[in-house]
């Protein structure tokens, strides 16, 4: 059986900074990641560029084996654990290895959710997916091959089908509108990206530079059957494409950990722990108390893994003087010349009352709660980003804002 002081389940940023963050603390503490990826540290968030033709393939990587090595970190990647003893303090992995531990960070992250999990299909055709490097490979042969058949044959193999609405589904859309693609886009509702999330207005403008970019909006558009290459809407329409794309949310895997306290992400305070006090949680996996916004709430996004990893970190190793983790939900992605950020809890789902201030397709909408700012999406609105955040982190009522903006 192997043994850590802090062990590590997940290698993505929010594992890797935690454990250089342990490193940099404890020069002589046996740190240790299981990681179910083949290869070390990559930037999922840098997948979309490559696939752009932004950058190189290379560029996507940011860690080697080696520099684990010199860190002195050990890196078991294609590692997947099977059980957590929370009383013995172990760890045993699918392949029948152990791991004894002092102190445990779950960072396991999430995967994009299957098809399967939403809908029967019997297609012979994989939709593709961006969950990994391997995935990134596929995409981009794919595309590679269907414009080697749309030049030689026809134009029709230069057509995608792209189903959901998150921030995945937005980067597929650039990625083929960018390579000349025919884009079909389903909508759930009468709106893309829905109504809770950016209002008539809001949808308005996004939609609009869809359809800049020669991107096709199917409404009220749920798949009902798939035949081949063939895809029958709920309402009635019927989209032939060779290629599809997923784009329909995370889900996460938490089983391993029977005796913890988990809902979307596993529970944990606003330290980052867990229901077991020696147990942490970062990322994708953490379900953690916000002080600003006084509930418990996942954020899936690269700086806020960054963030926790490197707090849960300091609170693993400093237990006497652990940190609040404390920063506002932030997301920005700039999709086919449009800003968009998303500031707090940004959905109307959540809000009981929301307010807008819009002109010349640049739009701020604010959630509020009990009269209280919680979230915020700004179209085209970048600058008003730190701001807005400062708002939200006060609490601030809606006439301040009004106030400030208007």
């Amino acid at each position: 059986m192997e043994s850590a002081d802090y062990l590590v389940i997940g290698g993505g940023i929010a594992g890797t900074t935690a454990a250089e963050t342990l490193r940099s603390l404890d020069a002589d503490a046996k740190i240790a990641i299981l990681d179910r990826e083949r290869y070390p540290l990559y930037s999922k968030v840098l997948i979309p560029a490559y696939l752009k033709g932004k950058i190189a393939r290379e560029k996507v990587f940011l860690r080697n084996v080696a520099q684990y090595q010199s860190q002195n970190i050990d890196l078991y990647t294609e590692t997947i654990v099977a059980m957590v003893d929370t009383v013995k303090k172990e760890v045993l992995t699918k392949n029948n290895k152990q791991f004894a531990y002092k102190k445990l960070l779950v960072a396991s992250g999430g995967t994009p959710r299957k098809l399967s999990e939403v809908f029967s299909s019997t297609t012979p055709i994989e939709p593709l997916m961006m969950r990994n490097v391997e995935d990134m490979d596929v995409i981009y042969a794919a595309i590679n091959g269907a414009e080697a058949l749309g030049h030689s044959l026809t134009g029709e193999a230069k057509k995608v089908l792209i189903v959901g609405e998150s921030f995945i589904a937005l980067e597929f859309l650039e990625i083929f509108s960018l390579r000349g693609f025919e884009v079909h886009m389903l909508a759930r509702g009468k709106y893309w990206g829905g109504e809770a999330r950016f209002g008539a207005e809001g949808s308005r403008i996004m939609e609009e530079n869809f359809r800049l970019h020669d991107a096709v909006i199917h409404r009220n558009a749920e798949i009902s059957l798939i035949k081949n290459d063939e895809f029958y809407l709920k309402n009635g329409e019927h989209i032939k494409a060779p290629l599809w794309a997923l784009g329909i949310g995370l889900t996460r895997d938490f089983s391993f950990l029977p005796d913890i306290e988990k809902n979307a992400g596993l529970f944990c305070d606003e330290y980052l722990r867990t229901s077991d006090p020696d147990i942490f949680a970062a990322g994708d996996a953490a379900e953690y108390y916000d002080i600003f916004l006084k509930r418990r709430i996942t954020v899936g996004n690269w700086t806020s893994a960054f963030l926790q990893g490197r707090c849960a970190a300091m609170n693993m190793l400093f237990n006497r003087e652990a940190r609040i983790f404390k920063a506002i939900p932030a997301y920005t992605l700039v999709n086919l010349g449009i800003n968009l950020t998303f500031l707090g809890m940004a959905d109307r789902e959540t809000a009981d009352d929301t307010f807008e201030l819009s002109d010349n397709n640049r739009l701020m909408r604010v959630f509020l709660e009990k009269g209280k700012v919680i979230g915020a999406v700004l179209i085209n609105r970048f600058n008003d980003k730190i701001e807005m955040t400062k708002l939200i982190e006060r609490g601030a009522e809606k006439n301040e804002v009004a106030k400030i903006f208007s």
